[in-house]
């Protein structure tokens, strides 16, 4: 019989220890996620932010070009056509993949990195 209370006793313990083991895992991914959550807030809204600064930027460069130029249209076809080289030369990093093996050492680094 105390055979039995013991090994009951040793069940139960090992059976919260799993509880508390179940408990901590789920706490770390609730910590990741949120981390990852928030910042991928952050970045889009950096990105949002980043993209009406350039759009009003290209709109005050393009003015200005086309005070310069003395043309009510010029400054704009200058500002379209960097825009234009600026797409090409992203598509060609794509393409080359350069952008993706950029991503793949960053997502490799910080999945290494160990946080004090």
């Amino acid at each position: 019989m105390l055979k039995l209370l013991k090994v009951n006793s040793l069940i139960d313990k090992i059976i919260s220890l799993i509880k508390i083991k179940g408990d901590q895992v789920k706490l770390e991914l609730i910590s990741k996620f949120s981390t990852f959550l928030a910042l991928s807030i952050l970045f889009f809204t950096l990105v949002i932010l980043s993209l009406l600064m350039l759009i009003f930027l290209s709109l005050g460069i393009a003015v200005i070009f086309n005070e310069f130029l003395m043309s009510a249209y010029w400054g704009y076809f200058i500002a379209s056509a960097f825009f234009f080289l600026m797409i090409i030369m992203v598509v060609w990093m794509i393409r080359s993949g350069k952008i993706q093996n950029w991503l793949e050492e960053a997502i490799i680094e910080s999945s290494y990195k160990k946080k004090p």
